[in-house]
């Protein structure tokens, strides 16, 4: 079962002006509907940090990273996706390098299993010949994957760890979607750019078709 997801939005750039985004800027410019600015925010000519009740934003000079959750309510769903792509349209001069589309899945084992060996069945068989070598109770285990996947590179970490309000033991699966911008022609990017975002949705369902299938044990023999 799902216990946790979250979702992150980055623009890699040769160099952002943190000194653009300012509070009056924000507003009237759309990125941000008016006066939803919550908790502690910080604008200047080297950092520009501030969030609403559903999303967090930093940009410094290498990045703009725009952090999210995906499960339960939220008041404005499509805002992390406004303010990326409303960045690139208004900042088409930024050398924009990459656009990263991330996301952390945190899965449960099934009731009926303990951790561990949940985490040994699912990750921590098969004829690697190292794996003889982590056979104790106390071991644990992971995977990594890489494809190429409709223009970006998918890289997926599925890990476990202790996450959450309860710092219980879960399976983190680690999503990132990374495609380079850097040879785009430059009077091309910005659309390209805007497009990529946009697919957020099917990536987020992509990305839970892996998760539905990488963390389900398969059927034993006998």
């Amino acid at each position: 079962m799902i216990e946790n997801a979250s979702s992150g939005i980055v623009l890699l750039a040769q160099t952002f002006n943190p000194s653009i985004f300012t509070e009056t800027w924000l507003y009237r410019n759309g990125l941000v509907p008016e006066d939803k600015l919550v908790g502690m925010r910080v604008f200047s000519s080297e950092v520009a940090q501030f969030q609403t009740t559903d999303v967090q934003v930093l940009v410094i000079p290498p990045k703009m990273q725009i952090l999210f959750g995906i499960l339960g309510p939220c008041e404005f769903p499509d805002l992390p996706r406004k303010i990326a792509t409303k960045t690139v349209e208004l900042l088409p001069q930024t050398s924009y390098q990459a656009l990263g589309i991330n996301f952390d899945f945190f899965v449960t084992q099934p009731a009926d299993v303990d951790f561990l060996t949940y985490d040994r069945d699912l990750l921590g068989t098969g004829d690697y010949s190292l794996i003889q070598e982590f056979s104790s109770a106390d071991c644990r285990f992971g995977r990594y994957f890489s494809k190429d996947f409709k223009g970006s590179r998918l890289k997926l970490d599925i890990k476990p760890v202790k996450a959450g309000p309860k710092n219980q033991d879960l399976i983190q699966f680690s999503f990132n979607f990374h495609y380079d911008v850097a040879e785009t022609d430059a009077a091309t990017r910005t659309e390209k750019l805007a497009a990529l975002i946009n697919s957020w949705d099917e990536l987020r369902q992509y990305a839970q078709v892996l998760v539905d299938l990488g963390s389900r044990l398969r059927e034993r023999n006998g």
